[in-house]
């Protein structure tokens, strides 16, 4: 987890790394984070048997390859719901069990969490395996859903999040790209995420702090870059083009 901090005089910010989760003195006592696995549903109970250990975030990213090698809109209608919602939930059981057929794993489980973003990832590595050229004049993307149900406190710890990758996503997306081609958790990742930092800064309002949990992080990223690739290959048509919003200018100023 980083914080990111800007005053208004200074041209950096301060990004440092604290113990996992997202709990910060600005937003009061440490939340619970959400389920991290999803029930067995549909499979024979076995009394003797083990439960299946959650999956790694490789394995549910493989798993969705193959969901999304056979269907390129497997992951449409999870992407269509708010994070952290029962609809969202409903979704990912949907996918999960089609992910269990696919790698022919009927005991894999995952978090919801894990399953949108291990589809999101599938889809930009297949819908997209180079670089989306940017629209010339660009052409603005929807925001993100947010989440609305849930913990308050956690609800405002996550959000500015997903303010901060609609706003850093269109500005570099061949950094975000280097992101999601880095392995979950490495320090590869950790380095690719760092030299975002000035795109950070550019984002994060003047005398704000938000705190960045780098395991969320890179599943929004995932998202956004798929959306943003969607938009910029279909155009106004696409379904998350905001084309009555104002231009996202820096997008061709930033490469």
């Amino acid at each position: 987890m980083m914080t990111i901090r800007r005053k208004a005089f200074l041209a950096s910010a301060l990004f440092t790394f604290a113990l996992p989760g997202l709990a910060s003195a600005q937003y009061g006592m440490p939340t619970p984070p959400p389920p991290q696995s999803m029930p067995n549903q549909g499979q024979p109970a076995q009394a003797d048997a083990a439960p299946a250990p959650p999956a790694t975030a490789p394995e549910v990213i493989a798993a969705a390859l193959c969901v999304i090698g056979h269907n390129a809109a497997a992951g449409d209608a999870l992407f269509a719901t708010a994070p952290f919602s029962a609809g969202e939930r409903q979704q990912a059981l949907r996918v999960l069990a089609e992910m269990r057929r696919c790698v022919r794993h009927p005991q894999m489980v995952s978090s919801a969490l894990l399953i949108r973003g291990g589809f999101a990832e599938a889809a930009v590595r297949l819908g997209f395996p180079t670089p989306q050229t940017p629209r010339n004049p660009p052409l603005a993307v929807a925001p993100m859903i947010r989440p609305t149900e849930g913990d308050p406190a956690f609800l405002a710890q996550i959000a500015p999040m997903y303010q901060l990758v609609d706003c850093a996503t269109p500005r570099q997306p061949d950094l975000v790209r280097a992101v999601l081609g880095a392995d979950p958790g490495t320090p590869a990742e950790a380095t690719a995420v760092a030299a975002l930092n000035p795109t950070f800064i550019a984002c994060v309002p003047a005398g704000s702090q938000i705190r960045i949990d780098r395991r969320i992080i890179r599943f929004m990223f995932a998202e956004a870059l798929y959306r943003w690739s969607v938009v910029q290959r279909d155009g106004p048509a696409s379904s998350w083009a905001a084309a009555a919003a104002p231009a996202q200018t820096a997008a061709a100023g930033a490469h």
